[in-house]
């Protein structure tokens, strides 16, 4: 009786969470759909609009698949909200990891170049007031 009374509190417990979750992840998908779109219309944010987009249709659709889940009940519609939770993050995670490297790249060319005398503020300065 116990181990019933436990997971009847539990699924109720990740029921109400999954519904706070539901509003959050629409909102969060249309608002990241929105900035791709905005980003489409430069001409550098083209090469990457796609990426918001798409990780805004992702989150658009955990949150329709969290949703199902409050409403009917369904556990799949809760495996394929995880699943879509976890595609987000892997993606978010893979952009981080290429993001911190092309900075970490940018500062060492920075610095080689700096080092080399390519780089010279009282130089740049000179040139700039010439």
């Amino acid at each position: 009786m116990e181990g019933s009374a436990v997971t009847s509190s539990v699924n109720t417990g990740v029921r109400e969470n999954v519904r706070g979750m539901s509003r959050w992840l629409k909102f969060l998908g249309i608002v990241q759909i929105v900035v791709g779109i905005l980003q489409a219309l430069t001409i550098f944010g083209i090469l990457w609009a796609w990426l918001p987009i798409w990780m805004g249709v992702i989150l658009n659709g955990a949150g329709n698949r969290a949703q199902t889940y409050v409403e009917k009940g369904e556990e799949q519609a809760l495996v394929d909200f995880t699943s879509k939770l976890k595609l987000y993050f892997v993606i978010n995670g893979i952009m981080m990891i290429i993001s911190l490297t092309a900075i970490a790249i940018s500062l060492m060319v920075i610095a080689i170049l700096a080092a080399v005398g390519v780089l010279s503020l009282p130089s740049l300065i000179e040139s700039l007031n010439s």
